[in-house]
């Protein structure tokens, strides 16, 4: 993949739980790249990944119309607190972690 830096090898860690969901989703798909279960999830998920983009962008509209001062407080909130979702905190229990590499795509896009 190609970020600010270059091209970098890009690898995704994952909880054990999630990890043998999908490589059993890997195995009853019947691919042998975790590169081609990711596309075929993605492509099942484009309705609601379609329905997240409106959502974030009709939130960023709503948040341009409020006011001054909810700005602040909102801007101020953000940079005092960090919001974990349950899925990070499992995650990041180190006890239960494995390391999958994405997928590469041949051509390097």
């Amino acid at each position: 993949i190609y970020t600010s830096q270059g091209l970098r090898d890009r690898r995704v860690r994952l909880s054990i739980e999630i990890a043998r969901k999908f490589f059993d989703l890997q195995d009853m798909l019947g691919f042998d790249k975790a590169s081609n279960t990711l596309d075929w999830l993605f492509t099942k998920s484009k309705k609601a990944i379609q329905e997240l983009e409106k959502a974030a962008q009709s939130s960023k509209k709503k948040n341009k119309s409020s006011s001054s001062t909810t700005k602040s407080f909102s801007s101020y909130s953000s940079e005092c607190e960090e919001v974990v979702s349950p899925q990070r905190a499992e995650d990041s229990d180190a006890g239960k972690q494995t390391t999958v590499e994405k997928g590469k795509k041949e051509s390097r896009e």
